[in-house]
């Protein structure tokens, strides 16, 4: 009798110990909190809990190359964007008059610089994103375009804690004594983007490799004598015959391929980042794409490197600085 009587009191104390919580603080109520307080030796590639500061980083970096391509067709806007110009997007029948165009590519601007400085950063991140998203079905036919990739990486982003810190809201807040973001967090958001720029990587490799004419390289050859070539890349096709152009598409094709996957290996992580930016670095300066070669040398920059040594990194710059009083809150 002695046991059943312990067992029905082990069993009901789950019970009592429930009694006097408030709603919020019920485990399966407060599935957030837990899953930011997980152990750090726990959830391996998916969960690891790692320092935000990259995060936070990528997150500037990703502001302020939209602020400055915002800008850049802000002059272009009627043409781009409203009803006066010529569209084949999805959202084509949607285009506004050409004031709500240009009005609509400087609020993108707008919300792209507070992305950047991290004040109302998740608010910042949805508008942008929203912006960016309609924008982009009115004026979709730059297949050479970051267009598509960045409205994955605004969506990823818009739920991370990406403004944790290095942002107007954690210095707000602790200056204001408020609770700040976290320094630590869930990896999850970090290996979604990482996934993002290898699958860009891995598809446009195998699209390449069935083309016969870019294993001979003469789509390289015949990019950099064409429109799409910068004043740099018409000079260097003057210095690139078909053998040299056959080696340096075959050469695009397998490093696209093996950094889809290298990239993810520790020892080999950093010859492929040097590599990568080299190659970003020769297209971005021989051919006309845009800001799409400086998203992918910031992704290789900061997504990819060891969270811990971005953050050591962060930190020995900021000892480099001359002392000022500390923030409470600060990292």
């Amino acid at each position: 009798m002695s046991g059943v009587r312990s067992v029905a009191v082990e069993d009901d104390s789950p019970k009592r110990a429930t009694r006097g919580r408030t709603p919020s603080s019920l485990p399966w109520r407060s599935f957030a909190r837990a899953h930011e307080n997980l152990p750090q030796d726990r959830g391996g590639f998916w969960h690891e809990h790692v320092p935000v500061q990259s995060l936070c980083l990528y997150r500037i970096g990703v502001g302020l190359l939209l602020s400055l391509e915002s800008l850049y067709r802000l002059p272009h806007a009627v043409e781009l964007y409203s009803s006066a110009g010529f569209h084949i997007g999805t959202l084509a029948r949607f285009a506004p008059p050409p004031w709500a165009a240009r009005g609509l590519c400087t609020l993108l601007a707008l919300t792209s610089i507070l992305l950047c400085v991290g004040l109302m950063t998740r608010a910042a991140t949805l508008m942008t994103l929203g912006l960016w998203s309609f924008l982009y079905g009115i004026d979709s036919i730059n297949e050479k375009a970051i267009h598509s990739v960045l409205i994955v990486v605004l969506t990823i982003l818009a739920f991370s804690h990406c403004g944790a810190r290095l942002s107007l809201d954690h210095h707000l807040r602790a200056k204001r004594g408020k609770p700040v973001g976290p320094d630590r967090v869930c990896i999850l958001p970090l290996r979604l983007l990482q996934i993002e720029f290898a699958q860009v990587y891995l598809f446009s490799s195998l699209t390449k490799m069935l083309n016969t004419e870019w294993n001979r390289g003469i789509v390289l050859e015949r990019s950099l004598q064409s429109h799409w070539a910068t004043v740099f890349g018409v000079w260097v096709s003057n210095w690139v015959g078909p053998r040299v152009a056959q080696i340096a598409g075959l050469g695009a094709i397998y490093y696209e391929l093996l950094a889809s996957f290298l990239l993810f290996v520790p020892w080999t992580r950093r010859w492929v980042i040097a590599v990568g930016l080299a190659f970003h670095l020769g297209i971005q300066a021989t051919l006309s794409i845009g800001s799409l070669g400086c998203h992918f040398m910031l992704a290789l920059l900061l997504l990819y490197p060891d969270p811990e040594a971005v953050a050591a990194w962060l930190h020995r710059m900021r000892d480099m600085l001359p002392a000022r009083a500390p923030v409470e809150g600060a990292p």
